[in-house]
């Protein structure tokens, strides 16, 4: 960090620094949804709009998409993005049904404040199934109220060596 960052860091007034109150209550709902599954879980602010939250079966917070001891979750509410975006990062389920329940979880979390989210982006790693379509199509689909913002990519260990 340059030294003219660290002054205009310092010059900041606290109040500035504090999370904005509704990202607060949407970090703590989405919190609590998924303790109630179990699960060990971390939420950190970071700067008035953005919180990171990672929620794990294990106390060591294991998210890897491709986990072998593990299921979670992790994710980053984005106020600071255009339009304020909540964003799957990973997420890993070992267990039938965790993995949507997690999501199921967190999106009952952002229904807790109407129209402070509207946009969900995920990166979407699964493969696809019988009907043609990958798994976060299929949550999308579930959820036509949110804008879902879905990228590909193939899923993990399934690209070619070379």
């Amino acid at each position: 960090m340059a030294f003219w960052e660290v002054l205009r860091f310092r010059r900041r007034k606290p109040a500035a620094l504090q999370p904005d109150p509704a990202m607060r209550a949407i970090a703590e709902a989405i919190s609590r949804n998924l303790a109630a599954l179990g699960l060990f879980v971390d939420s950190r602010p970071y700067g008035r709009s953005f919180f990171e939250i990672k929620a794990s079966t294990s106390s060591k917070l294991i998210t890897t998409p491709d986990g072998t001891e593990a299921s979670g979750i992790a994710l980053l509410l984005a106020g600071a993005y255009e339009p304020p975006s909540l964003v799957f990062e990973q997420i890993n389920s070992l267990q039938r049904g965790l993995g949507r329940a997690m999501v199921e979880a967190v999106i009952a979390g952002v229904k807790e404040r109407p129209g402070a989210f509207r946009r969900l982006r995920v990166n979407d790693l699964s493969p696809r199934l019988p009907d043609g379509r990958r798994w976060w199509e299929h949550v999308a689909a579930a959820h036509p109220e949110f804008d879902w913002l879905i990228t590909h990519e193939e899923p993990f260990g399934s690209a070619p060596r070379t």
